[in-house]
C-alpha cells in the first residue's frame, strides 16, 4: 500500500514538472512568434539591427555547411 501511494505521488511529481516545461515552451514560442508577426506587420526601425544579425548568422552558417 505504502509502495502504491509512492509510486502515485512520483508520478504526479513528473507530470506536474512536465506542465511547466510545457507552459515555459508554450510561452517562449508564442513570444517569438508575436514578435516575428509584430516585425512583419509594422516592420519598425529599432529591430533591423536584430534582423540583420539573424541574417549575418544564417548566411555565415549556410558557408560553413557548404
Amino acid at each position: 500500500m505504502n509502495r502504491e501511494k509512492n509510486n502515485k505521488n512520483f508520478i504526479i511529481w513528473l507530470e506536474e514538472i512536465w506542465e511547466e516545461i510545457e507552459i515555459q515552451f508554450f510561452g517562449i514560442a508564442g513570444a517569438i512568434c508575436f514578435f516575428c508577426l509584430f516585425y512583419f506587420i509594422y516592420q519598425p526601425s529599432w529591430m533591423k539591427p536584430l534582423v540583420d544579425i539573424f541574417l549575418r548568422m544564417k548566411i555565415s552558417l549556410l558557408s560553413i555547411l557548404q
